[in-house]
């Protein structure tokens, strides 16, 4: 049974239990990924950019897989792109992309609060389903723009990037086009896992851009619908969280219990107080086998070979 952390970057207290090196290294030895969500995505939220906060996590852990949340169709999904790249240069291939729809009345609030700006989906389902679509499709391509063997550091022409190995991808969507190649280079991993959350309201639909799902507490009824998707995680609450749904009490029973729901691969566990729940959390967790290999590996995903062909859109 595989076992993630789920975590919000807004969560008072966090950096502080995850500035602790025990903790952390408990982190390492217990679970097998930890998501950061995005304070952007949910309404009231606030506190530090998650891809910046899972960067400087990324330096200080040694071997759980981390993937940070992103408002996918309100960030420009070059920079989403370079930041994923980034993250998983800095963790050596544990990196992984999780893809935060927004939901209720969150996307017309960042409409507004973005403003008038050509690039931006309508805040309607539709618009903003098929606006993620493009944005994992060009987040994707763009990790692609630079083949393997691109940076050839040749002293006697005094060259440090052979041009001839980056490429355009040359894409062109309903509201938004890039052309790239990207500034950073391929990832170790070529392709970081890509994930999205998924609630009991959302159409299953939406996972068909993503290797691994994770479903909220209250959302797994959706799991016989996902048949596609490689990899799905169900969300248990930890604490005396006021949200419905998937509990864990603590027990190694009702964990293992909780480990055969149909169609679920692994466990997400999501503390509601860090503070108070995290520490007991994770000495309660048996120790994770050390991660051998990128996390795609680790998953059992198969291989990312670099397609360097156009996206259509």
């Amino acid at each position: 049974m595989r076992i993630a952390l789920g975590l919000e970057a807004a969560q008072p207290g966090l950096l502080p239990l995850l500035a602790d090196p025990g903790l952390l290294a408990a982190i390492d030895a217990t679970a097998e990924l930890l998501t950061l969500a995005d304070g952007f995505a949910q309404p009231g939220a606030d506190g530090p950019d998650a891809l910046l906060l899972a960067n400087w996590l990324g330096a200080r852990s040694r071997q759980v897989g981390i993937l940070p949340g992103v408002a996918v169709n309100f960030l420009e999904p070059f920079h989403v792109s370079t930041g994923i790249a980034t993250l998983d240069h800095v963790t050596e291939g544990r990196a992984g992309l999780l893809v935060q729809p927004l939901r209720g009345a969150r996307p017309a609030q960042a409409r507004r609060a973005i403003g008038p700006l050509p690039g931006f989906p309508e805040p309607e389902a539709a618009a903003l389903a098929a606006d993620t679509a493009e944005a994992i499709a060009v987040i994707r391509a763009l990790w692609d723009s630079w083949q393997d063997d691109a940076i050839i550091r040749d002293p006697v022409s005094q060259r440090f990037v052979d041009a001839e190995r980056l490429h355009y991808i040359r894409f062109q969507g309903q509201r938004f086009s890039v052309l790239g190649p990207s500034i950073t280079p391929r990832p170790p991993q070529g392709q970081p896992v890509v994930a999205i959350d998924l609630q009991a309201s959302d159409d299953p639909a939406q996972a068909a851009g993503a290797e691994l799902v994770f479903l909220g507490a209250e959302a797994t009824a959706l799991a016989p619908a996902l048949r596609g998707a490689p990899l799905v995680f169900a969300d248990v609450l930890v604490g005396d969280s006021a949200r419905p749904g998937l509990r864990w009490d603590g027990s190694a029973g009702q964990l293992a219990a909780l480990g055969r729901l149909p169609g679920v691969a692994g466990l997400r566990l999501v503390p509601a107080d860090p503070a108070r729940d995290l520490a007991p959390l994770l000495a309660a967790l048996p120790p994770v086998r050390p991660g051998a290999g990128s996390l795609r590996q680790r998953l059992g995903l198969p291989p990312a070979p670099n397609r360097n062909i156009n996206v259509a859109a």
